[in-house]
């Protein structure tokens, strides 16, 4: 089941949280600024390993603090005000993400239920209630998940590629090409799971629908099902709609699993890349020491995360699927409009006419057909 509306999924979430963009936009610049300060610690290792090598040679010298001990003060100096930064934006963002989501799982589910309540009849009759509270909770809370965890993972995933990658252009741009070799793979990779991933967390969300309304009904016609003895029955009716949404879920865990071995790997080769070329390098004196620490260091905070692509590509596509669901309802179109023309007391004659009314019931011939009627 595709969405009815071709966007993607996260323009229609932004579009119909558009009031809130001040609160998102402050959120993901603390992710931002939270990360930058993250990625600090290793080029301060490097320093240090720098300024114990070199001495009075090294790159703090270069800024007039010539004496070691000055320059190991002035280090840890600086890396008080580092940490006392990260962790004052890693509590900033989230707040803000964390606010974010309450607000926004508030608002859609209000907005979606308020738009339930405008639909015609019709839509009642071929639709279930189990369905709509699957929607209204499931679903609604699945993106409060995605806006508390999964958004930030995502933006600071792209900021870390981005500013290591490129620093260790600057500092060592051919060793850094044996760094980057497994991110496009990685990232070419992900997109053709998210493809796959897609349809199969749809039908996940489907099959949560009947699910929940298989539920539904069976409680709340419980004594209907006990008059009749009918629990057997009733019982092997919700064990395979149990069924079937345990294996939709296995087929999707099933893929997204492999996703991880996969990543491992192509970061296994890059960090032996790195380790092997970057210590010849060093050895033979071509690469100063602090500089070699530092690219190892950098590396594994440049490809680990990437590790954790998978789960945060596997709360992605969850979150899309819910995200899909809740909006399509939300855009569900009214068919029958309540009238604007209001009706004063002293206008009501105490009669009711009917005229022209045509009628009939779906996929049947006109009952009513231009009916006239007065009472």
């Amino acid at each position: 089941m595709r969405s009815k509306n071709n966007q993607n999924p996260i323009i229609r979430l932004y579009l119909n949280l558009i009031e809130e963009r001040r609160l998102l936009f402050f959120a993901f610049l603390s992710s931002i600024i939270n990360k930058i300060l993250d990625l600090a610690p290793p080029v301060i290792i490097g320093l240090a390993v720098d300024i114990v090598v070199k001495e009075q040679n090294s790159w703090i010298a270069g800024f007039g603090i010539k004496e070691v001990p000055a320059q190991l003060i002035f280090l840890a100096f600086a890396s008080g005000i580092v940490w006392s930064g990260e962790s004052s934006f890693e509590y900033l963002y989230s707040i803000l993400w964390r606010n974010l989501a309450q607000l926004s799982q508030h608002k859609l589910r209000i907005k979606a239920y308020e738009h339930i309540q405008e639909l015609d009849m019709d839509f009642f009759e071929n639709d279930n209630t189990g369905r709509l509270l699957s929607i209204l909770n499931d679903d609604i809370n699945q993106l409060e998940r995605f806006l508390d965890q999964g958004a930030n993972q995502i933006i600071q995933l792209f900021i870390t590629v981005l500013i290591i990658g490129g620093t260790m252009i600057f500092v060592a741009p051919k060793i850094a090409l044996f760094a980057f070799f497994p991110i496009p793979i990685i990232f070419l990779g992900s997109i053709k799971f998210q493809r796959k991933l897609a349809p199969k967390y749809r039908d996940v969300r489907n099959k949560a629908g009947l699910l929940a309304s298989r539920l539904n009904n069976n409680l709340s016609g419980i004594l209907t099902i006990k008059s009749f003895t009918k629990e057997k029955w009733e019982l092997n009716r919700l064990n395979k709609e149990s069924l079937d949404y345990q294996r939709s879920n296995k087929d999707a865990i099933k893929l997204s699993s492999a996703f991880i071995p996969l990543i491992r790997f192509a970061i296994l080769f890059a960090f032996i890349a790195i380790l092997l070329i970057g210590g010849f390098q060093t050895w033979n004196k071509t690469l100063d020491v602090g500089t070699y620490s530092f690219l190892v260091f950098i590396t594994q905070r440049l490809l680990w995360p990437l590790t954790t692509l998978g789960h945060v590509l596997d709360d992605f596509q969850r979150s899309m699927a819910s995200i899909d669901r809740v909006i399509d309802l939300i855009d569900t179109p009214i068919k029958i409009k309540d009238g604007k023309i209001k009706i004063e007391p002293k206008d009501i004659k105490g009669e009711i006419i009917f005229n022209n009314v045509n009628f009939n019931y779906p996929g049947r011939d006109l009952t009513l057909k231009k009916h006239k009627f007065q009472n």
